[in-house]
């Protein structure tokens, strides 16, 4: 859709939205904390973006969510409290700037079944502790 410009903080009162995809567009700015009050999220996918900055540690209340993919964007890191989202099943951070990862916090994730994160700046994959994954791709890092 080549939408632009940043993303609304005020979608974070959309107390019953589910799924949000809004993947390949040109959308820049940050990821709002305010979006850390979708209790009903189940689905968000902002990949093929041009989102910078972190991952709110706002975003650690969203209960519900099962599937985050931020992939190819600009983020340059994740909150720890990303470890609080007790039904993620599908994590996808691949293709940005990362240089560091809650690693600790995210092998509590038992959910957590696929974990992308090739393609970033990631020296340390402690990735053993991470025994209840069924795909993992941490290529093309340093």
């Amino acid at each position: 859709n080549q939408l632009t410009g940043s993303l609304p903080p005020a979608w974070g009162q959309l107390a019953s939205l589910q799924w949000l995809e809004l993947q390949h567009n040109q959308l820049t700015g940050s990821l709002p904390p305010a979006w850390g009050q979708l209790a009903s999220l189940q689905r968000l996918e902002l990949q093929h973006n041009q989102l910078t900055g972190s991952l709110p540690p706002a975003w650690g209340q969203l209960a519900n969510l099962y599937r985050l993919d931020l992939g190819d964007n600009q983020l340059t890191s994740i909150s720890p409290e990303l470890g609080q989202l007790a039904q993620l099943g599908s994590l996808y951070l691949n293709g940005n700037r990362l240089t560091s990862f809650p690693w600790e916090q995210i092998t509590h994730l038992q959910s957590l079944k696929s974990l992308s994160l090739n393609g970033n700046r990631l020296t340390d994959l402690p990735c053993d502790q991470l025994t209840h994954l069924q795909s993992l791709d941490v290529c093309n890092n340093p």
